[in-house]
């Protein structure tokens, strides 16, 4: 692992953990931050970046790969429901996780689209 691939994981957990900060601020309609409320969006960061390919990648047959990333989706939302969403005030705690895990999905799927497109950075490697 050289420099650039440091840089690029870095910038990729930044971007994680700004993109699901938004997407629960978006959700709860708070934009407030508290210091244990950033370390909850650093752990469900770090643990999508590195377990989430894993769990995906695991199979090389299409029709199992298709299913490792439904099983890693809905990890996710079973991450987020215990440990991002209960400092935030929603009143149904399973639909903000699956909202925020969903619309968070959606954006990183986004900019790495945009990042393949316009800079040619391949960022599946690493999310």
């Amino acid at each position: 692992m050289d420099l650039t691939d440091v840089i690029l994981l870095c910038t990729t957990i930044l971007i994680v953990i700004f993109i699901f900060y938004i997407s629960a601020a978006i959700v709860a309609q708070d934009w407030s931050v508290t210091p244990s409320y950033i370390l909850r969006v650093l752990a469900v960061s770090l643990i999508f970046v590195f377990i989430v390919p894993m769990v995906s990648d695991f199979s090389s047959d299409q029709e199992l790969s298709s299913l490792m990333v439904l099983l890693s989706f809905m990890f996710l939302v079973v991450l987020v429901r215990f440990v991002m969403v209960e400092e935030l005030a929603v009143a149904d705690d399973w639909l903000a996780s699956i909202v925020i895990s969903f619309i968070g999905v959606t954006m990183i799927f986004i900019i790495e689209v945009l990042s393949d497109q316009l800079l040619n950075l391949e960022l599946q490697s690493v999310v």
